[in-house]
């Protein structure tokens, strides 16, 4: 069925599958409110949160969403912290069991288990997006050094304030060991500033690299945070953990200037406390982190008229993460931004898994990391302070889309083994069996929106086999057979490739 297969590609996807922003196709069928609200605020849409999400109605289910902490995770993080159990450890406790059992990388290997096991099973999803959202925008690399042992305190962290207020994810991410190392902060002190935290600070989390800053604000903001260390492991005297501590004899306590204010002369830790206010309630922060949101909900160039508005939330809201996600999904810009947004590999690889309730067992998440890995975006993984881009032209390319299609191929064939299987039987349910009824009611499970008429035909053809598209295939084996077929050539498409 090779050829078949690949004219199903080229006849679904129209040549050049995938374009850097909008779908290749203007023409497609739009997909519903509440599908297209699943689809950007979670990892996959599941068929029973679907029907959920329609009976709430969209208002309802995005606040249930908007609330994570009344929403019951306990069996999934019970599941985790029985079979995972450095993620709830404190970076000292992981330090020490890496010696012991000379594993260094357990604990980066549990976190990325743990955070694709919430990916897919979590019922907070838009809890989980956001999760990943900041992950990336406060990225570290798992593999730099240390942040390995770090890392897990970090992850905590960053889910701690994921849905509260940007000021207080700042202010704690600035005092995280993984970041204090990742940017060298650590190092730090009076005698010789270290810049890089400062420059990424304001170029990265917060200003923009057009936000207004200059090199002689890099330099004092650098200053502001001498002194800003960790306490190093050393059971041998004591120090059983790593944790952020600030040393004053280290720090630089002359007067600076940052963007025009002057820090007095003679304080401590106060000096880069007021240099992390002083940045979470900037203007351009406000722009910076809008766009950024905007470009991960809505479109790859959202538009300055929408940012503004984003922006003008974040203002008077003094950065409420909940508010702002309230606002742009429920923005009459977000509702007609169908097929904006192309999947990133984490999100396809998963919303393949979500959207066919795959079984897995097994070695799966080793599987599915090794597929992400080959796509570009293991977790944890990004090597750049920039975190991984989220755009679609990065993202669009002959290896990277052979890649998909290969994976979308053997998860619909039932080929691609270690511990990942769909179950077409279950997916299909009893009533399907023409090809033409294999074609809507895998389009109704997976795709959950309208085919186009061409591209509907094209797979009934592909699913008949020369046969005729309305007479019922009687060989319960050779119906599986096509409906896996059509599966794979759907989960390849470009109706799914897109949030």
């Amino acid at each position: 069925m090779e050829t078949a297969t690949r004219a199903g590609f080229g006849a679904l996807l129209g040549g050049e599958p995938l374009a850097a922003g909008k779908s290749d196709d203007a023409s497609l069928p739009p997909p519903d409110p509440v599908g297209l609200l699943l689809s950007r605020t979670s990892f996959g849409v599941r068929e029973e949160e679907l029907q959920a999400a329609r009976r709430a109605g969209y208002d309802a289910w995005l606040e249930a969403q908007l609330a994570p902490e009344r929403i019951d995770t306990s069996a999934l993080e019970s599941q985790i912290a029985a079979n995972l159990p450095t993620v709830a450890m404190s970076n000292g406790q992981i330090i020490a069991l890496a010696r012991e059992s000379n594993r260094q990388f357990q604990a980066a290997d549990e976190l990325r288990a743990a955070t694709i096991l919430r990916q897919a099973y979590s019922p907070a999803q838009l809890f989980e997006v956001m999760v990943e959202f900041w992950t990336n925008h406060f990225n570290v690399n798992i593999g730099d050094g240390a942040v390995r042992f770090y890392k897990s305190v970090d992850d905590r962290e960053i889910r701690r304030h994921a849905m509260g207020r940007f000021a207080d994810l700042l202010k704690a991410n600035a005092r995280s060991p993984a970041m204090l190392f990742y940017l060298d902060n650590y190092l730090n002190v009076a005698t010789g500033p270290n810049e890089n935290y400062a420059r990424e600070l304001m170029e990265l989390h917060t200003l923009g690299v057009d936000g207004g800053y200059t090199e002689d604000d890099v330099k004092a903001v650098a200053r502001a945070f001498t002194g800003w260390t960790f306490t190093p492991y050393n059971p041998a005297a004591g120090v059983t953990d790593v944790q952020f501590v600030f040393v004053r004899s280290r720090h630089d306590t002359r007067a600076k200037r940052v963007l025009g204010v002057d820090l007095p002369a003679g304080r401590g830790i106060e000096d880069g406390d007021a240099v992390l206010d002083m940045l979470a309630n900037h203007p351009s922060t406000a722009r910076f982190i809008a766009r950024k949101l905007l470009r991960r909900f809505v479109a790859d160039a959202p538009a300055e008229a929408l940012v503004e508005r984003i922006a003008l939330v974040f203002r008077q809201t003094g950065g409420d993460i909940r508010a702002l996600l309230r606002a742009i999904l429920s923005s009459d810009e977000f509702k007609a931004s169908g097929d904006d947004k192309l999947k990133r590999p984490v999100e396809y690889a998963i919303s393949a898994l979500r959207a066919t309730n795959a079984q897995l067992t097994g070695n799966w998440i080793r599987a599915l990391a090794e597929t992400l890995n080959t796509l570009g975006q293991l977790h944890f993984a990004w090597p750049a302070p920039n975190g991984y881009p989220d755009v679609g032209g990065y993202w669009v390319n002959s290896s990277s889309l052979l890649t998909r299609f290969n994976y979308a191929l053997a998860l619909g064939e039932g080929t691609i083994g270690n511990g990942i299987r769909v179950d077409i039987a279950a997916l299909l349910g009893a009533a399907p069996r023409t090809p033409e009824q294999i074609v809507d009611r895998l389009t109704e499970r997976v795709l959950r929106r309208a085919l186009l008429p061409l591209d509907r035909a094209v797979l009934v053809n592909y699913a008949a086999a020369g046969g005729p598209p309305n007479a019922a295939i009687a060989d319960a084996a050779l119906r599986q057979r096509r409906a896996r077929e059509v599966l794979g050539v759907m989960l390849g498409s470009t109706y799914f490739m897109y949030r």
